[in-house]
């Protein structure tokens, strides 16, 4: 699921939070909030974050750095801990959140034009030529 490799022994909050690039708040509210579900927690009761765990937030940060609303996120962990018997509900919801992300990525490159042709007329007219074409 992730690359970031993890001790058997799992890594505290903080190390988490190094690891995924998330603040210590927000896994502090994905815990609250049950997203990550039962994490394990050393003698002191402080969590401890093990592979399962890890990469499921590796997933939760794409679903959300992809727009996917935190309510969507909710439902999708609940899927995830509904395991087996949910499968078709993750797929749905997956692939629902595709089709959203590739809409976002098309509009995001035909954006890019824009600015590319921008960068490309504002430069034409420092250089003094004819601004190019718009296509």
């Amino acid at each position: 699921m992730t690359s970031i490799q993890v001790p058997e022994s799992g890594v505290t909050i903080g190390e988490a939070a190094r690891l995924t690039g998330l603040s210590i708040d927000t896994l502090r509210y994905y815990d609250r909030e049950g997203l990550l579900g039962e994490l394990p927690r050393d003698g002191g009761g402080r969590r401890r974050f093990d592979q399962l765990s890890i990469g499921l937030l590796d997933v939760l940060i794409r679903l959300r750095r992809t727009g996917m609303p935190i309510e969507q996120v909710r439902r999708f962990t609940r899927h995830v801990r509904e395991g087996d018997r949910d499968r078709a509900g993750r797929l749905a919801l997956l692939r629902e959140h595709r089709i959203k992300v590739f809409a976002d990525l098309r509009q995001l490159e035909a954006d890019l034009e824009v600015i590319d042709w921008k960068i490309a007329a504002y430069q034409a007219a420092e250089d003094g030529i004819d601004p190019p074409p718009r296509d």
